[in-house]
């Protein structure tokens, strides 16, 4: 059985989302038994183990919060430059200058045009917010990390970079993406197990999925095996009270 991807994973994934973005706050659920034919169906089977962020617990509908940063442009000369250094998932910094030719008017112009160029990063999102020269940096994935700096150039701004800082949850989250393979990231993947049986199953979901039938919710469901599946475990045998960790978890994206 290859991965099968929910109605409302496909939906978010063919408009703004992307994988990484879609279980932002993730719990991965261990079943015993055959895998329902749709991830949109009701879980079958028993739950033995519910994959957390170093088994911690999640509060259903709970979310992490994305660090804000803010930049505040001061000054708007003709030809003046604005050098921003960003470090995003731990790569970086790079720098990202905007040079102000022809004029953009003021200093809300030009925030508006740093903004512009900041938010061409795939994982940040900016905004300039009123006449005032500010603009707020997010990171698109609730939780993900990045820095700003202030590298000079010829016109004059403020850089806070962690205005306010990421708020995390014990859910899993994916790492950046590279060659067209996402993977978890370096959180320790485990839970304890809840009931005693061998697993069959997984569906990657997010901390408001209770199970039921839904074209909305968003599910990555594949087998479990000890290997050739799209779960290898070491131990298939969930076991009551005693912790059961995912040690590897990647996806490949084809090119065709």
């Amino acid at each position: 059985m290859a991965l099968k991807l929910s109605t409302g994973l496909r939906n978010i994934l063919l408009e703004e989302g992307s994988l990484r973005k879609a279980f932002e706050d993730g719990i991965l659920n261990i079943y015993s038994g055959a895998a329902p034919t749709s991830a949109d169906d009701a879980a079958t089977g028993t739950l033995l183990a519910r994959i957390t962020k170093a088994s911690g617990a999640v509060v259903a509908g709970a979310r992490s919060q994305s660090q804000i940063g803010i930049i505040t442009i001061t000054s708007h000369g003709s030809g003046e430059t604005f050098v921003v250094p960003v470090t995003v998932d731990g790569a970086g910094p790079t720098n990202y200058t905007f040079t102000n030719t022809p004029d953009a008017g003021g200093v809300d112009g030009v925030a508006l045009k740093v903004a512009e160029m900041l938010n061409d990063i795939p994982q940040l999102s900016a905004i300039a917010a009123g006449t005032t020269g500010v603009i707020h940096v997010t990171h698109r994935i609730a939780g993900g990390s990045f820095t700003l700096g202030a590298a000079g150039g010829t016109g004059t701004y403020t850089v806070t970079s962690s205005a306010l800082a990421a708020t995390l949850l014990n859910t899993l989250k994916l790492g950046a993406s590279a060659s067209g393979v996402i993977a978890k990231n370096a959180d320790t993947w485990s839970g304890v197990g809840l009931a005693a049986g061998t697993a069959g199953y997984f569906r990657l979901v997010t901390n408001l999925d209770t199970g039921v039938f839904s074209t909305t919710e968003h599910r990555l469901q594949g087998n479990i095996s000890s290997s050739g599946a799209e779960l290898n475990l070491s131990n298939l045998n969930i076991v009551v009270g005693a912790t059961q960790t995912v040690d590897t978890f990647q996806l490949t994206q084809p090119a065709s």
